[in-house]
């Protein structure tokens, strides 16, 4: 049974039916994608319990796993408990991890750095007053960007607080320090209780939206940082993940990073819907959707040696993602999807929004307005400019009146 219906979720259905296994998706919203690819599925809300004990008996389940959603790991958490089915985590480290002020904490309390807070009553204001603009607000328990205002005043602040509040399920909000500088991730397999470093890349965001969350556009693997990274962050991290307990799963932390050093401001607990499993799987022969559900069923994540598989160096060679943002319309023309896909070098194409679609407002600044996804691979680096430049002559989203939509898409720089 896999918790979940978004798109990126849908990918990991895919996965099961290939392994043979009956995919059973349950998520509240009737045509969620996930479920175009579901052996059964159910409009039913992970936190009705109730409900859920009859699906399980009905269906037989035999494992569960949630999609890419972080709101919903706690429940699947709460689920495996119910019903004596492996899981990942715990509820000590989903406390930790699955909210951005617990997480802070668990940080502080192996000397990894964070992004720096103010302290603010988003009720009351009090504290409002010490922000030092511009400042970041956001809600504690969200992901994809959703509440998320990059604000340069007093006033914006009081309405990115009011906006995060809203989407806070927790109502608790955060308000951290503006970095403007270099972005980087880095992804880990848990396995038996080892961690191993994955991959770590650079992202790269859009300055196209002024006030609103800067979503990603591009990534670029393996990180510039990675050296550094590996040398000042991942032992801390290593300590960290055993004081918490953590043996099986994937996470993904992001960090800011400048001259003073790493500042970790975002971890997810689970599948990623940006997909470096998709480059695991190509350079290093291991798909950990794979071995996620293998989880949910067995309790075993992998069977071997991982750590001959698992070099997060790529073997020299490098990778990059192209995010293609919408602005605001709906979708009346789509052309080039095929032509990408077929390139050289193009590995994946995640298409999430088609012809009829409609991106509103509300989507801008969060990953919701992501139309697709396209991975790449280079052997030796320095031709991610080159395609960039194709994929835009080939790539056209329209409007019914001819408008174009494509906001934004990854321009690497031309190597010197």
């Amino acid at each position: 049974m896999i918790l979940g219906g978004n798109p990126e979720t849908g990918a990991i259905v895919e996965v099961a039916r290939t392994m043979g296994l009956r995919a059973i998706v349950v998520d509240p919203y009737p045509g969620s994608p996930a479920k175009r690819h579901a052996t059964r599925a159910y409009d039913i809300d992970v936190k009705d319990f109730l409900a859920l004990d009859t699906v399980v008996a009905a269906e037989r389940v035999e494992g569960i796993l949630v999609g890419v959603a972080d709101p919903i790991v706690p429940y699947y958490q709460q689920l495996c408990a119910r019903y004596g089915l492996p899981c990942y985590a715990s509820s000590e480290i989903i406390a930790a991890l699955n909210s951005k002020a617990s997480f802070a904490q668990a940080c502080a309390d192996y000397g990894v750095r964070t992004t720096p807070q103010f302290r603010v009553n988003a009720a009351t204001l009090q504290g409002l007053d010490e922000i030092v603009y511009p400042a970041v607000v956001k809600p504690v328990d969200c992901g994809a960007g959703v509440g998320i205002s990059v604000c340069r005043d007093r006033d914006a602040c009081i309405e990115g607080l009011r906006k995060a509040l809203a989407a806070s399920p927790r109502k608790q909000v955060v308000v951290e320090r503006f970095m403007d500088c270099d972005d980087m991730f880095a992804y880990y397999t848990f396995v038996d209780g080892r961690a191993h470093l994955s991959a770590t890349a650079d992202r790269y965001k859009t300055e196209q939206q002024a006030g609103l969350s800067p979503v990603c556009i591009g990534a670029e693997y393996p990180s510039r940082h990675t050296a550094r990274f590996v040398d000042e962050v991942h032992p801390r991290l290593l300590d960290m993940f055993t004081g918490l307990g953590i043996r099986h799963g994937v996470l993904l932390i992001q960090f800011f990073v400048d001259a003073g050093g790493f500042y970790a401001y975002d971890p997810g607990f689970r599948l990623q819907g940006e997909a470096p499993h998709l480059y695991l799987k190509h350079f290093n022969g291991f798909d950990q959707r794979e071995m996620m559900i293998r989880f949910a069923m067995t309790g075993s994540m992998y069977a071997g040696n991982f750590e001959a598989v698992n070099d997060y160096r790529f073997d020299g060679r490098r990778a990059t993602t192209f995010w293609i943002l919408l602005r605001a319309g709906q979708i009346g023309h789509v052309e080039g999807i095929e032509r990408i896909a077929a390139m050289p070098g193009v590995i994946a194409v995640v298409h999430r929004l088609d012809v009829g679609d409609v991106i509103t407002d509300a989507m801008t600044g969060t990953e919701r307005q992501v139309f697709a996804r396209i991975y790449t691979v280079q052997e030796h680096g320095g031709e991610s400019a080159a395609v960039a430049q194709s994929l835009r002559a080939n790539l056209q989203v329209r409007d019914a009146a001819g408008a174009d939509l494509v906001l934004d898409m990854y321009a690497p720089e031309v190597p010197q």
